[in-house]
């Protein structure tokens, strides 16, 4: 069973794009052609809004932006005492223009559900707003 929360990291593909991230595998061209397609098509999938948000959280933090999500982060990085988190290869893959992208992908995301799933499931289980706060806070 996958984990479900309100924040951006409290479900397994979040995290999932978390670990990748803090172990050195990720790589914003892989997920590239995702968002593209799905962004073309119109329609957001719930996988693909939830790696956007957390996209969107790291980006922020990468910048020194102290957001709820960074707790969330360091928590599950289980850094020790005096261990920073270094996210600047992470940050290193986005031009100006994929964070102004990501920025609109997300904006599509936390729209409407006739445009995202993600939406629509908030919606259907009665915590949409307390979601949609959280989520916004996130977007770079």
């Amino acid at each position: 069973m996958s984990s479900w929360g309100t924040k951006v990291f409290e479900n397994d593909t979040a995290t999932d794009l978390l670990d990748e991230v803090l172990d050195g595998t990720f790589r914003l061209d892989d997920y590239r052609r995702t968002i593209r397609a799905e962004s073309s098509d119109g329609y957001i999938s719930m996988r693909t809004g939830e790696q956007l948000l957390a996209m969107g959280a790291l980006v922020r933090v990468a910048r020194g932006d102290g957001i709820d999500a960074l707790d969330q982060i360091v928590e599950h990085a289980q850094l020790g005492e005096g261990a920073e988190l270094d996210l600047a290869p992470f940050l290193e893959q986005f031009s100006e223009e994929d964070i102004d992208r990501l920025r609109e992908h997300i904006g599509t995301t936390l729209r409407e559900p006739a445009v995202s799933e993600l939406f629509e499931r908030w919606e259907e289980s009665g915590e949409l707003e307390r979601w949609l706060e959280r989520s916004r806070a996130v977007a770079p």
